[in-house]
């Protein structure tokens, strides 16, 4: 057994990685170091060593992650986040060390919800019928899509949206999800919006839009989520590649992870 702490580097960004870098940041037996990609300006501080930018493949995650000693590999990014998470698997499993994909649950209709899923953006806006008032909430990505659609009025609502181009019946806003249910329900309301065009990104941090879509009686249409099962990638690294749908179970199998690391991995 290693006296020393599992050094442990958290693929970060989510509302969930903030939170098992705050539940993990004290425990003596892992040393955290988290990853941000750079997309989001100004964000939230960490109490844990960050780094900020791509790696450069999965090459160039491995390499990172051999030159720091880094042991187990946290991927608590995005659910459509889908590069970094094979890129976090295949470098992981490259050096034999655990990965944990924590991977927040989509969400499912209620009663009386009026939602439809696509595979693609394509898809998606495709099937709009002219003359929908459409809010847009899928990233920059998307926009461009839905902007060749002249017969429906869009808002688009993500980061990094300045200097794009604007056709005449798209509205940009750039900004994240608002967090209030009720300033969502006042933004579809002042633009009269029809339609919700989203992510089913799942959990609770920009459920607020699909709430607030709800109360109003606005269909939602949602880009599928693909939820990757071990082993589907085409290794055989299953028994070091676990997945986790809630943040205590994450912590909880770092932690035992930690507790049965032998001396012969890095740290």
């Amino acid at each position: 057994m290693s006296d020393m702490p599992l050094r442990t580097l958290v693929l970060a960004g989510t509302a969930e990685s903030r939170a098992v870098i705050h539940a993990l940041s004290d425990e003596p037996s892992v040393q955290l170091t988290a990853s941000l990609a750079g997309a989001t300006p100004n964000p939230a501080g960490l109490p844990v060593p960050t780094r900020v930018g791509g790696f450069g493949g999965p090459e160039g995650l491995a390499e990172y992650c051999r030159e720091n000693g880094v042991g187990l590999v946290i991927d608590a990014t995005h659910p459509f986040a889908r590069q970094i998470t094979r890129n976090a698997r295949a470098a992981a499993a490259s050096l034999n060390i655990p990965c944990l994909r924590l991977e927040r649950p989509p969400w499912h209709p209620e009663e009386g919800d009026d939602w439809r899923s696509f595979d693609s953006w394509q898809e998606m806006a495709d099937a709009i019928p002219p003359g929908e008032r459409v809010f847009l909430a899928g990233g920059t990505q998307s926009i461009g899509i839905f902007t060749k659609r002249q017969d429906i009025t869009l808002w688009a609502r993500a980061l990094n949206v300045e200097g794009m181009e604007r056709p005449a019946n798209t509205t940009f806003i750039n900004a994240m999800p608002q967090l209030d249910k009720a300033d969502e329900r006042a933004t579809f309301e002042t633009h009269g919006i029809t339609l919700l065009c989203c992510k089913n990104s799942g959990g609770n941090a920009s459920f607020a839009k699909i709430s607030a879509a709800r109360d109003l009686g606005i269909p939602v249409w949602m880009l599928r989520r693909h939820v990757p099962e071990a082993g589907s990638d085409g290794d055989n690294s299953t028994e070091n590649y676990h997945i986790h749908d809630t943040i205590d179970g994450a912590v909880a199998a770092t932690l035992r992870i930690a507790a049965n690391a032998v001396s012969g991995w890095p740290g």
